[in-house]
């Protein structure tokens, strides 16, 4: 072991010398944060991509009814009319950070390229988080009992059945039952379970592409004629070390409950502030973003699970 570790120590030494971007890249490898893998945000509400003078508002046609034919009778006519349904208020999300010269020349720190690309990993991580914290907090015991359920321990068929059937019942159709991998592994031994097998198009249709590739990082299936997906836990990084998927809720979501819309692309800043030695250099990064969840009663909180041993 001694022997290797000497080997290791210098061939570090020799790529030191000889390639420091190659170093750095090496370094970098082993301490970038983590992310979540999967575009959870799709997964749980419709999503759009908005531009400046876009319309920012739901609206509801009203006024079409289907009436009588009487021969020979001219028949009344509706009038056509939209009421605003509810209207996005926009909100704000920037990252920003700096670098002296001198940290960004050794090398230390990585490319400016691969920090930008952390940044704008850290804008997708911080909507999906946005999303879920919303709708994982929607319904509570308190403030609806027909929404939620308080299991106290591992996931259970018949609240599992329970959450399908309700959302079946309120809005139509399930989108998707999600969890944490570990938080729904019961659920594979449920007796009606079906795996999803690794053909894109194994039960009769295209999968799409967010639905293929948690089934690549996680697992997906059908149970109680719903689309089970569980995914991978993430940590934000070895040193912080903290969660970033819920580990005590499963949540049951029905089709078009809500969508969640960025308004504009990411823009972006950089500039050097020559005041300072040695020189600082500055990368801002910021967007608009509105969510709405209108369709409340389409969502089914399964809560206080414990994670099965």
């Amino acid at each position: 072991m001694n022997r290797k570790f000497e080997e290791y120590k210098d061939a570090l030494a020799s790529l030191a010398k000889t390639d420091r971007e190659a170093l750095a890249a090496m370094i970098i490898e082993y301490i970038d944060p983590n992310h979540i893998a999967i575009d959870y945000v799709s997964m749980l509400l419709d999503t759009r991509s908005l531009n400046p003078g876009d319309q920012l508002f739901k609206r509801v046609r009203r006024g079409i009814v289907v009436r009588t034919l009487t021969p020979g009778a001219v028949h009344l006519a509706s009038e056509v009319t939209l009421e605003d349904r509810a209207w996005y208020h926009l909100a704000g999300i920037d990252v920003k950070v700096h670098a002296n010269e001198w940290d960004i020349e050794s090398g230390q720190i990585g490319s400016l390229s691969d920090i930008m690309s952390e940044m704008r990993a850290q804008i997708q991580d911080h909507y999906i988080n946005l999303v879920l914290t919303a709708l994982t907090n929607l319904w509570t015991v308190a403030n609806t009992p027909n929404n939620f359920v308080n299991v106290g321990g591992n996931i259970t068929a018949a609240a599992l059945e329970t959450a399908i059937d309700y959302i079946s019942y309120r809005v139509g159709a399930v989108k998707a039952v999600i969890g944490v991998r570990r938080l729904m592994s019961p659920i594979t031994k449920f007796a009606q379970y079906t795996p999803y097998a690794a053909s894109p198009t194994s039960w009769g249709v295209a999968v799409p592409s967010a639905i293929e590739e948690a089934r690549q990082k996680g697992f997906v299936g059908t149970y109680y004629g719903a689309t089970i997906i569980g995914l991978d836990q993430s940590w934000d990084n070895p040193i912080d070390n903290n969660t970033q998927l819920p580990e005590d809720k499963i949540l049951v979501i029905g089709d078009n409950v809500g969508e969640f819309i960025t308004y504009g692309e990411i823009k972006s800043k950089q500039w050097t502030n020559w005041d300072p030695t040695p020189p600082v250099f500055i990368m801002e990064l910021y967007q608009q973003y509105g969510m709405i969840i209108d369709k409340q009663e389409g969502i089914y909180v399964i809560g206080g699970l414990t994670m099965p041993d």
